[in-house]
């Protein structure tokens, strides 16, 4: 039986095209449910041509189908183009085929036998809460959420109700189904108006689904943060973000930026394996002693997910921009994407650039879901670090940005990060203003936490600007590599600015010999071989 199981993973591994170097990432339980099925074939239809009330029906038919067939649902959106660039790597590098779909009746005639019933929610009033608890209840019922508009055209197909959660409130499914079988790792933030996102995955996981925007009263998100297992994730968004996060990580629970996500369902049912990322020649042994400025790029909000899925890989404003590998840049992307799409984290590694300049990634803030440390639950900060520290290693990344309030001098709380070994170093950013700490170095177990020193960002920091700051810093004689005042840490805005205008700040910064602008780890490298601890 063991001979058979392991033919069985070797078999798999050679499929994929993937070569395994450490072997606990593929065998080891994942932190997110993922689809059991691997699907064969999708039929693949756009929202765009469906009413509110299908795409919903779509989506949580999706999600009951998901691990109980390998012909699947994949649904593409025109405002969130790179899906497509999904489905055509499944289908030339996994063999998956798909049928493009127009009438989603068909699919619910196809698909029905594999769903239980349905549960009523009504889109009326706006932001009616009972469609989150309609999902919710769904989950549970291996059933499909059914808006009241539609609900006698379902019914003709045999399809009999499970439920009806047309007049409930916002409290009524974590206070009737929060301990009747729900996910308590993993819940979704969704605000009622969305009628498709996530929705596919949290039928799939079983999570409650649930949102509160009214800002003088949070008392229900608060009871489901404290109801949750320490270091859980909540997928989705909230009315606000940094009363959200503060709530969640006060209660041992990280954000992901994921209410725009679809077909996680689909995208999760292939294997996570660990990453190398590409290597670039050496750095010359000169810039470890020459006097110079060297300065770092990261480019924002690598933690969203949505941005990451839906549109950061293709556009030419970020990721799939024609200028990138014409100099050295840094990217981070949501860990939350190595379990819950990782053929599309793959698909980045992949695409990087490697030579003459090089792209670098380095973990989102603040780790493994977007959370503020200083305020993270003790227990559940210790089960997050370990899981951060496999990822790191996972997927070949050595440092780690953290974005938190006014923290950088807590070197005790850094020293729960360093002492990971796969963490070499953390890049600070300051929750009011990125770069409040203007490019304060503090060391934790010889490791550097950096902190932003300057932002390309409209309004604050604008390309001219940026560009003088630079080559002031030089003129002030700032190139001296022993000294923490060598070092400036960029963090480039990426809703005001695009890889387009980092190119014009850094064209004209290698006009400056006393300039260099290197890699994020690089920049950390040079960083650790000068400045005294």
């Amino acid at each position: 039986m063991k001979f058979k199981k392991s033919i069985v993973l070797i078999i798999s591994i050679f499929l994929f095209g993937i070569f395994i170097p450490n072997v606990h990432a593929f065998l080891g339980k994942p932190y997110y449910v993922k689809n059991s099925k691997i699907p064969h074939h999708l039929y693949v239809i756009y929202q765009n041509d469906l009413t509110p009330a299908e795409k919903t029906m779509i989506v949580t038919l999706q999600g009951v189908i998901s691990n109980k067939s390998n012909s699947q649902i994949y649904t593409l959106n025109k405002n969130q183009p790179d899906y497509k660039i999904w489905l055509d790597d499944l289908k030339t590098n996994y063999g998956v085929t798909y049928t493009i779909v127009k009438d989603p009746w068909y699919l619910l005639d196809k698909f029905k036998s594999l769903v239980s019933g349905y549960v009523l929610y009504s889109s009326y009033p706006e932001k009616n809460p009972s469609i989150n608890n309609a999902c919710s209840l769904a989950a549970l019922k291996n059933s499909i959420a059914i808006d009241k508009s539609i609900e006698d055209k379902v019914k003709s197909t045999g399809i009999k109700i499970q439920g009806d959660c047309v007049n409930t409130d916002k409290y009524w499914a974590y206070n009737n189904l929060w301990n009747s079988g729900l996910n308590h790792s993993v819940v979704i933030q969704l605000s009622p108006n969305k009628n498709a996102p996530l929705r596919d995955y949290g039928i799939m996981s079983k999570c409650l689904v649930f949102y509160e925007d009214d800002l003088k009263d949070f008392s229900l998100r608060d009871k489901v943060f404290e109801s949750m297992k320490k270091d859980s994730t909540c997928l989705g968004w909230g009315p606000d973000e940094h009363g959200n996060v503060s709530a969640a990580s006060k209660n041992g629970v990280s954000m992901v930026p994921a209410d725009w996500s679809y077909n996680l369902t689909v995208l999760s049912a292939f294997p996570s394996v660990p990453l190398t990322q590409k290597s670039s020649v050496k750095p010359d042994k000169k810039l470890f002693y020459q006097p110079m400025h060297y300065v770092t790029f990261i480019m924002s909000d690598g933690d969203n997910q949505q941005w990451n899925l839906g549109s950061n890989y293709g556009s030419e404003k970020w990721y799939g921009s024609p200028k990138r590998g014409s100099f050295n840049m840094g990217f981070s992307i949501s860990p939350s994407m190595y379990e819950l799409a990782p053929t599309v984290f793959k698909l980045y590694y992949k695409n990087t650039s490697s030579i003459p300049y090089r792209d670098n990634f380095v973990v989102s803030p603040s780790g493994n879901g977007y959370m503020y440390p200083s305020k993270f639950k003790e227990d559940s900060l210790n089960a997050y670090l370990k899981r951060l520290n496999n990822y790191m290693a996972d997927v070949d990344e050595r440092y780690v940005s953290v974005l938190d309030d006014w923290s950088l001098y807590d070197t005790k709380l850094w020293n729960k990060y360093t002492t990971c070994s796969n963490v070499d170093g953390i890049f600070y950013l300051n929750y009011n203003k990125q770069n409040d700490y203007k490019g304060k170095i503090v060391w934790s177990n010889g490791k550097p936490v950096v902190s932003c020193r300057d932002v390309l960002w409209y309004g604050l920091e604008e390309e001219d600007a940026l560009i003088n700051n630079i080559n002031n810093y030089v003129n002030k004689g700032y190139t001296n590599i022993s000294k923490p005042e060598a070092y400036t840490f960029v963090y480039v805005h990426a809703w005001s600015k695009s890889m387009k205008d980092v190119e014009k700040v850094i064209t004209e910064l290698n006009k400056n010999p006393k300039v260099k602008v290197v890699p994020p780890d690089t920049f950390m490298d040079i960083m650790k071989k000068n400045i005294s601890k």
